[in-house]
């Protein structure tokens, strides 16, 4: 199998096997007893564990020449976490499980982007990224279809099924890569320099600007569809069928936006496509607020296809621009991804917060809110440090010492 086709391949079965138990973890924690803050608690515990793991983990990563076996390692750990989850009714124990797969799972984005980079080159990279994530979606939509009829026929412990099998399969696709075909020079971005990896970080500011406009599109949407899918259940929907249904809807959309992305990115940047992503995410909230039926469902659920699509393209394309020439490329990735993890560890508590006291529509309105407030600041950002126009022109130039 040729390299190019093996991260493709290697991105569909990822999908699966690190999403854990993802959109089913607060309908499943829901159908045990456990009340929204409870979940909440539990759902944001994995985004600590990124959020404390993310940066350092980026780091070992330019550095490393075993990016196969940590990759490995990760999904087999998530996998163990998904199965350990599954064994105990104690919320203590599910949060420790939650912390291994949130450790494991931080891992994965910036080794792929390692392995990725160091295969394909800067040149190709956002191409690339966009491929990557089609197919990484079109994994999650199958994952999410094999969950939900697992949950409905057996019940939603078995969701853990799912994950093992996809787990196995990445690691089999992961031996199919030859590891004489990553190149670890390019794979962070080029020679390292004097510079200490603390300073390159807090040094480069549209770097800066784009860990803050992510921490606001993640916190805005992390907790989304899972809170949604508890509100269809609270209002007597079978939850492993609405939240396998939300999730399909979702992911199969996130394929075609993935593939949008790099079209996109030639007229717009891979800035403005953060924006765009960032703007829908707005809209998805302030519907969901009002999504009592099916009929408002489903487009809320497009809509965070294409939000999820386009930014899940945009933000390690930009994060490749921005680091380009550093030889921090990963450490760079996980700072942002850091971000990102501090986002997942506040959504879910906010929004349960929210909704044990004032109800799931208001939950849905101040997630909203979050994503305008990351909007203005990323939209006012850009144009002060010039991070528009056709992708690519964020690259070197801003990475400079500040």
């Amino acid at each position: 199998m040729q390299p190019v086709t093996s991260l493709l391949a290697l991105n569909f079965a990822l999908a699966g096997a690190r999403e854990g138990f993802g959109p089913f973890l607060g309908v499943y924690l829901q159908q045990r007893g456990f009340d929204p803050a409870a979940t909440g608690f539990a759902m944001g515990l994995a985004g600590l564990a990124g959020l404390l793991a993310t940066t350092p983990v980026g780091a070992l990563i330019d550095r490393t020449t075993y990016k196969r076996a940590a990759l490995a390692m990760a999904v087999l750990g998530i996998a163990a976490g998904a199965v350990a989850l599954v064994a105990t009714d104690s919320l203590w124990l599910i949060g420790l499980s939650q912390l291994v797969i949130g450790v494991a799972d931080t891992s994965i984005a910036p080794l792929v982007a390692a392995v990725t980079l160091g295969i394909v080159g800067q040149q190709a990279y956002g191409h690339q990224v966009s491929r990557n994530e089609a197919f990484n979606h079109a994994g999650n939509a199958a994952n999410a279809a094999l969950s939900g009829v697992l949950g409905y026929a057996l019940g939603l412990g078995y969701v853990s099924i799912a994950i093992v099998v996809m787990a196995v399969a990445s690691c089999g696709v992961l031996l199919g890569i030859d590891k004489g075909c990553i190149d670890h020079g390019t794979a962070r971005g080029g020679e390292q320099d004097e510079r200490s990896t603390l300073r390159v970080l807090f040094g480069t500011k549209p770097l800066l600007l784009l860990a803050a406009a992510v921490f606001a599109y993640q916190t805005a949407n992390g907790a989304m569809l899972p809170f949604l899918a508890q509100a269809r259940t609270a209002s007597g929907a079978d939850p492993s069928l609405t939240t396998g249904v939300m999730t399909v809807v979702s992911q199969a959309t996130m394929v075609g936006a993935a593939l949008l992305a790099a079209r996109a990115a030639q007229g717009r940047g891979h800035a403005g496509v953060l924006s765009l992503a960032l703007g829908l995410v707005v809209v998805r909230g302030l519907l969901a607020a009002f999504a009592t039926s099916w009929w408002l469902v489903i487009p809320v659920q497009v809509l965070e296809g294409l939000a999820m699509g386009l930014g899940g393209v945009a933000i390690p394309a930009l994060v490749a621009e921005i680091m380009d020439g550093t030889g921090h490329a990963n450490a760079g990735l996980g700072g942002v991804m850091t971000a990102y993890g501090a986002g997942a560890t506040v959504s879910p508590l906010l929004a349960g917060v929210v909704a044990q006291y004032l109800g799931f529509a208001a939950s849905f309105v101040v997630l909203a809110a979050v994503a305008a407030a990351g909007l203005a600041v990323w939209m006012v950002g850009r144009r002060a440090l010039g991070m528009h126009g056709p992708a690519g022109q964020t690259g070197r130039a801003s990475a400079e010492p500040a």
